[in-house]
């Protein structure tokens, strides 16, 4: 009797634990792993569907403000054709030289203003106080110059109808589709917004593009995830809520759309980006209870990036913080980490 498969997940499941990935990183050696490297760049890059041009950025200041400590600044940047990006620049005041710079990245919610720690409406104030979201403004005032852009479909970068739905309701769906059937993806695009935000902090006196950072939470860890690999001038990476395996996570519930990228499980498993974080300093911040980054995924991405940076020589620069709580900002290691490393 022909054997029955009815569930429509099972090939994939079958096909994910009987192929290896192709270009999972087996180096034996830091020269192997610098081919490996070179030639899994290339690839991230297509499967991303990353811009190959840059053009002007066209920077246009829309508004400066006096904050408690620091001023901040939204400017308007033309990321590429057709594509503007509201960004915020954190500035502590006092500043007498080029300080580090944090490029920050929000999840999902409202926006770049939450990390800002600026609530609209009570939603957000709940949100950010329920995640202890502000990261933003906690990194301008333990001393950094920060830049938070806001991405790629939230905030004031969605479409009318996610609009008038409410602050906190994205337009992730059907730009995901747009950007998968147009060879792109969205996070991509948010990959090739912050490596613009990094462009245009160049020209800016106030930041020293020698000691850069990148960190985010959830969504934000995605991007750190994905853009970190891919540009050198981030010395130094801090994901939250994000690096686990895909197997466990993103195909093992219900996720936004904006997370998928199409045929990336051919080629790498979450773990392996951080082949192409290193030999840079990388925090990896987990909950023990995250309910949607489950720890047993986190681990197992973990222990890929373990070996990758024990082949190397710079064990001591990955760390794995786990702590008590589900799906929240930890501040608990972070900036002891940048202070360290930075």
């Amino acid at each position: 009797m022909l054997a029955s498969y009815l569930r429509p997940e099972e090939p994939f499941a079958r096909r994910y634990d009987s192929q290896p990935r192709e270009l999972a990183c087996t180096a034996a050696s830091p020269a192997d792993w610098r081919l490996w490297r070179d030639r899994l760049r290339g690839k991230l890059i297509d499967l991303l569907g990353l811009p190959r041009e840059r053009g002007d950025l066209q920077p246009e200041m829309l508004e400066e403000v006096q904050g408690d400590g620091y001023r901040r600044q939204q400017i308007l940047l033309q990321t590429q054709p057709y594509v503007s990006m509201p960004v915020y620049v954190l500035i502590p005041d006092g500043l007498s030289g080029p300080a580090p710079l944090i490029l920050a990245s929000h999840g999902h919610g409202s926006g770049a203003r939450e990390i800002l720690g600026e609530p609209r409406i009570e939603e957000e104030a709940q949100h950010i106080a329920a995640l202890n979201y502000d990261y933003a403004r906690q990194a301008v005032r333990q001393g950094y110059v920060v830049i938070a852009p806001e991405q790629f479909g939230f905030g004031e970068r969605r479409e009318p109808a996610q609009m008038q739905a409410g602050l906190m309701t994205s337009s992730c769906r059907h730009a995901a589709f747009w950007a998968q059937m147009l060879g792109q993806t969205v996070i991509g695009m948010r990959v090739w917004d912050a490596m613009r935000c990094l462009d245009y902090m160049e020209t800016r006196p106030e930041a020293d593009m020698t000691r850069v950072a990148m960190i985010g939470l959830s969504g934000g860890g995605t991007v750190t995830t994905f853009t970190t690999p891919l540009d050198d001038r981030i010395k130094v990476a801090v994901i939250s809520g994000y690096f686990c395996q895909w197997r466990a996570s993103i195909l093992a519930m219900a996720h936004c759309e904006c997370n998928y990228v199409p045929g990336i499980l051919r080629y790498v498993e979450c773990g392996d980006l951080a082949g192409l974080i290193a030999p840079r300093p990388l925090l990896i911040s987990a909950a023990d209870r995250d309910p949607i980054f489950p720890l047993a995924g986190v681990r197992e991405a973990f222990a890929v990036a373990e070996r990758i940076y024990t082949l190397l020589g710079v064990r001591e620069r990955l760390e794995l913080e786990v702590f008590p709580g589900q799906h929240v900002w930890s501040s608990a290691r972070v900036w002891d980490f940048l202070r360290q490393w930075l």
